[in-house]
């Protein structure tokens, strides 16, 4: 049986204990019990997880994995930022001083609820599901526990050739997403990311030097443990990022085979956005009585709150002329995302748009290169508006994008969510804009009520006064 705790706002006085009792831990020398790290028969690295709690002490609450079990907290009030006062002090955790100092350094010193919830569970060796609203710190949320059990590990054993945790994710881009958050939180680790369209000798050099931690696409992976250049046999530690979409989509026989070649005694991550019902039979066979951290719960909001939601009706003549003024009026010089849903049109509206602002396009036809080297000069404000297909729609954490522009329809609910999740993340605000053809107004509504939102309608009768002068012209000559 899968167990769970829903985290709701709630008024029960254990739950509010709970926090203000964990807030004022006091970090014992060491954390871990003297057997947990070793080094098995055979020479390799082993971690050995214990049921019993960490050594923080708290006395108002027994153990937090009860805890987890027991309580219910999914409508629990979102962080409203990395510094909230609502915040957990990452400092006063017991974790590992390089850990701290490095996400000081990128402003991050307080827990967001997700990682609040997962951290010492995680520590225990639970196997747990993780959902999130997108943006809100999931992977820190497993990256926490795994980089500050491996730091502690190679402290007292030095660092070993095979990765101590594995990493899976269902696209380049949120695999190097993945690495970046593990690198810059724990700098001292060795780490590699995996996925095709680079060169494979490469790849299996970087291994055969030795690494902590491996991140990657399921494709890759299995390439590599086909060339025998890949050995997992210590991995104590693995992660399904987005695991709906890998499970949902092409990846399912490539997870499973990598799972099957792992070690039973592996703890086992698994987090996503977005779980479906669906899902939970394959977590039977590969989780073992798993946790669910739930911050969404049964709630119909699916988007974080920072989101204002917006809609204009267009045609499929007239809508690529509006998109430079929303842009101009909405994003106030910050970074934009315009989502299409084919490569031509992202090239297109790169190429019609470059020549009133600053533009380039992103889609799986661009070479793997030419798509890091596009996106670093998005994220380094060289431009700020990326057109792009779905490929940029999960997963990637690009700091401080004021408008996603969704130019075409997304095919799901899911996607929607993905797309707009791109804007209002760690906390922050931002917007995002659905343009639309009469023939779809059922299909926005499809989207309203799956997501659990209400677009505010740009309309030429309504509420075109809100709209800029230029975009107010369109829409009086279309009508």
């Amino acid at each position: 049986m899968t167990s769970s705790v829903i985290l709701r706002r709630s008024s029960s006085v254990i739950s509010r204990r709970f926090f203000a009792a964990l807030a004022s831990v006091e970090p014992l020398p060491r954390r871990f019990p003297a057997d947990r790290y070793g080094v098995s028969g055979d020479g390799s690295r082993t971690i050995h997880t214990n049921p019993g709690p960490l050594n923080f002490r708290a006395s108002a609450v027994p153990r937090a994995a009860q805890f987890a079990v027991e309580r219910d907290y999914s409508n629990y009030e979102e962080v409203s930022g990395a510094n909230s006062d609502e915040g957990l002090e990452i400092a006063n955790l017991g974790i590992a001083p390089q850990i701290v100092d490095a996400l000081a350094k990128k402003g991050i010193a307080k827990l967001f609820p997700i990682q609040r919830a997962v951290l010492e569970p995680a520590m225990q060796g639970r196997d747990m599901i993780g959902r999130a609203r997108t943006g809100t710190g999931k992977t820190l949320a497993f990256g926490i526990p795994i980089l500050d059990s491996i730091i502690q590990f190679n402290a007292k054993h030095g660092q070993g050739r095979h990765p101590l945790a594995l990493v899976l994710a269902p696209t380049r881009e949120l695999a190097r997403q993945v690495e970046k958050e593990f690198n810059e939180a724990a700098p001292n680790l060795a780490m590699i990311c995996l996925y095709g369209g680079m060169p494979i000798q490469q790849q299996m050099r970087q291994l055969n030097y030795g690494v902590d931690i491996a991140v990657g696409t399921p494709g890759r992976i299995i390439d590599l443990l086909n060339r025998g250049a890949l050995n997992l046999k210590n991995v104590k530690f693995v992660v399904l990022d987005e695991a709906d979409q890998m499970l949902q989509v092409g990846f399912q026989e490539a997870v499973e085979k990598i799972l099957e070649g792992l070690s039973p005694n592996r703890q086992t991550l698994m987090f996503s956005a977005t779980m479906p019902s669906w899902i939970k039979n394959i977590t039977r066979n590969y989780l073992n009585n798993p946790l669910t951290i739930d911050l969404v719960g049964d709630s119909d909001q699916k988007l974080a709150d920072g989101i204002s939601l917006y809609s204009i009706v267009s045609d499929s003549y007239t809508k690529a002329g509006i998109l430079a003024p929303l842009i101009t009026e909405h994003a106030n010089g910050g970074k934009c995302i315009v989502f299409t849903q084919t490569k031509r049109d992202a090239d297109r509206l790169s190429y019609v748009m470059a020549k009133s602002l600053r533009c380039e396009a992103l889609h799986g036809d661009i070479s793997q290169t030419q798509r890091e080297k596009t996106l670093a000069g998005f994220r380094n404000n060289n431009f700020n508006v990326l057109v792009a297909t779905d490929v940029a729609s999960r997963g990637l954490d690009i700091p401080n994008v004021d408008l996603v522009i969704h130019y075409d329809l997304p095919n799901s609910s899911e996607i929607f969510v993905h797309r707009s999740g791109r804007t209002g993340r760690a906390g922050k605000k931002g917007s995002a804009i659905l343009v639309y053809t009469q023939g779809q107004s059922r299909a926005v509504q499809t989207i309203q009520r799956d997501v659990g939102c209400k677009f505010t309608e740009f309309t030429p009768k309504g509420d075109l006064n809100v709209l800029p002068l230029k975009v107010r012209e369109l829409c009086a000559t279309k009508d």
